[in-house]
């Protein structure tokens, strides 16, 4: 019995031991059953800049028509939208059997219109018309993309064209196309244009018809179906080539959450296209498992600081600036959370109410969330009368005062010394004197 006993204890301790693991590893367990076939993704927090998953994304890999999220990103950064621009026949010459809008030599088109077909209808012939139109050729334009590129720290990236077409020395990473659209996405007129289903454009100089848009994102477009319409979805660009396969930017936004999702190379298999099914697969995996939770409330206390020469002896009370929003796991545990502090040793007076005075920094389990500054709730005046006394005393005890003061006293008290050394001496040879008269 007591063996049976004895081995109750060990496995009931083995369990206990085991549950901190458990909870530790239930976040990369979750991500770990994600077993994606696209060759490289990666899903980011928008807000942090989080990796929540990745899968070789620095592998170079073929971007195909994705790289139009460079070109519209220049395009929108280098021109009035309402600029007319006129196709030439240099632009309007690409391959028929791609994807284009059908645009002629001489057609007068907006940078809008334009930006429509190029991320909405994926038109290559847009693409060229829109460098064209932003460095007067193409060639100079595809500069512009590879230093827009460095300056986005796009490391694993080489553009050779403005629309994708396929080329040996045309490539990016996973990573790199996030660090691209997170950029893209911040201007409102390209979040605009990736979020529209179908676009219609009216005749022109050259077209006597509408040319209706549709967009083949299907995560964001009903009239592809609903086999892959994802709700949250807000973008971004599809791409696909012989030889990139298919790829996928998208975006998407739920509970205060916003994520950007990358896909390359996805297979086609069974009917099933994995460049639609594989975000939706991500972002179900960052919704489920994280939340955007408010950390920091601008109404707590977080200190009180002593402030000199404040009237009254009044302190100042630190709150945090503004509310401070993290993304954390949904069994996110608030003991895990830690707050550092950064205050000036010396806070003087007079303070006005909502002046800054220091920082905070959160971290939960090791990561740094945030940091914030903290700012005085109060007002704290002035009292001149602690000041002119408290800088008298300050500078009477001062080093520069004290020692010289010192120095004087000591002065002082050998000169006090010598003196009363020298009225000894004369008291005793007056008495000495009067002595010899007295016996003489």
């Amino acid at each position: 019995m007591k063996k049976v006993f004895s081995l109750l204890g060990i496995c009931i301790l083995i369990f206990q031991l085991c549950l901190p693991a458990f909870g530790e590893e239930e976040e990369t367990s979750a991500a770990n059953e994600l077993e994606l076939k696209s060759a490289a993704a990666i899903l980011v927090d928008r807000g942090s800049g989080r990796v929540l998953y990745e899968k070789n994304a620095d592998e170079k890999h073929y971007p195909a028509s994705t790289t139009k999220i460079m070109t519209a990103l220049l395009a929108i950064e280098n021109l009035d939208p309402a600029t007319v621009a006129t196709a030439s026949p240099v632009a309007v010459d690409v391959d028929r059997d791609g994807s284009n809008m059908g645009i002629l030599a001489g057609e007068e088109l907006t940078v809008e219109q334009l930006l429509y077909g190029l991320l909405v209808h994926s038109a290559n012939d847009a693409a060229n018309v829109l460098a064209e139109q932003v460095s007067g050729s193409i060639e100079a334009f595809v500069e512009k993309m590879n230093a827009r590129a460095a300056d986005l720290s796009m490391t694993g990236t080489h553009f050779a064209n403005p629309h994708g077409y396929h080329d040996d020395n045309h490539y990016t990473t996973a990573r790199d196309l996030y660090l691209l659209a997170d950029e893209a996405m911040d201007n409102e007129l390209f979040a605009k244009i990736v979020a529209t289903p179908t676009y219609v454009i009216p005749p022109t100089n050259k077209y006597k018809t509408e040319r209706n848009l549709t967009n083949n994102n299907s995560l964001i477009n009903p009239m592809k179906g609903r086999k892959y319409l994802y709700a949250a979805a807000t973008g971004i660009k599809t791409g696909h080539t012989s030889d990139a396969g298919n790829c996928l930017v998208a975006s998407a936004e739920k509970d205060g959450s916003s994520y950007i999702c990358v896909v390359l190379d996805a297979p086609n298999i069974n009917g099933i296209n994995y460049s639609f099914q594989e975000p939706i697969e991500l972002f179900d995996y960052g919704f489920e498992n994280f939340k955007t939770q408010t950390i920091s409330d601008v109404e707590e206390i977080m200190a009180t600081k002593e402030v000199k020469w404040a009237a009254g002896g009044d302190q100042a009370v630190l709150t945090a600036k503004e509310p401070l929003t993290a993304l954390l796991p949904v069994s996110f545990d608030s003991s895990n959370l830690t707050k550092e502090l950064s205050i000036p040793e010396e806070v003087k007076a007079p303070l006005a109410q909502g002046e800054t005075v220091g920082t905070i920094t959160y971290s939960y389990e090791g990561n740094q969330l945030g940091k914030i500054d903290l700012i005085s709730k109060n007002e704290v005046k002035k009292s001149y009368v602690r000041m002119i006394f408290g800088t008298i005393f300050h500078y009477v005890l001062s080093v520069w005062v004290m020692v010289p003061l010192g120095i004087l006293v000591v002065i002082l008290l050998v000169l006090r010394w010598f003196e009363l050394r020298r009225q000894s001496r004369r008291r005793r040879r007056r008495k000495y004197a009067n002595r010899r008269s007295y016996y003489q």
